[in-house]
């Protein structure tokens, strides 16, 4: 996994607050002009890391400051979203990690996208000493039930394979035959 620092001015203090969760997204849009969006200051629009279909992840907001990628909330189905003493809730932004997948829905992202992503996400948690589970890995939609974000990527299966990495099972099963071949 390549990481270039590609840095957005769309941030702000995380006002105390430290990640407590990671939001995946979809651009809606095709590389570099994603790329170009997120880090225009007129798009009022970024996040911490956009993975490219390559596999690059473009690191746009350092950790320790809140990326403006999804600070709006209706309908929230996420369990780990904060409130204020009046009810309302904290801003997303200021306690969750943000993870855009360069993809124009309904196409699917490229597998080195993937897995990057399975890895930028693996990391990322532990950097924050927070569990992989899907609590701790959400889609945006989770937050702002009008968005489909993040479309074609399905983030229960995408929690799965990072917990448990598919396993080629065809090599296995060549391996088995072997060792039993040779036992005969």
């Amino acid at each position: 996994m390549n990481i270039i620092k590609s840095p957005s001015p769309n941030f702000y203090s995380r006002q105390g607050y430290k990640p407590e969760f990671i939001v995946v997204h979809i651009t809606d849009g095709y590389f570099p002009s994603d790329l170009e969006w997120l880090r225009n200051p007129a798009s009022q629009v970024s996040s911490h890391d956009l993975i490219a279909p390559n596999g690059d992840v473009h690191e746009l907001v350092d950790w320790q400051s809140g990326a403006w990628h999804a600070g709006r909330v209706l309908n929230p189905m996420a369990k780990l979203l904060r409130k204020n003493l009046w009810g309302g809730y904290i801003n997303p932004n200021y306690h969750s990690y943000g993870i855009e997948v360069s993809c124009k829905s309904p196409a699917i992202p490229a597998p080195a996208q993937m897995e990057s992503l399975k890895q930028r996400i693996r990391d990322r948690l532990a950097l924050f000493a927070l569990p992989i589970d899907r609590d701790h890995v959400i889609g945006h939609k989770e937050i702002f039930s009008a968005k489909a974000c993040p479309g074609p990527i399905d983030v229960d299966q995408l929690v799965i394979e990072i917990i448990a990495p598919t396993v080629d099972r065809i090599a296995i099963a060549k391996q088995i035959k072997e060792l039993v071949d040779k036992l005969i």
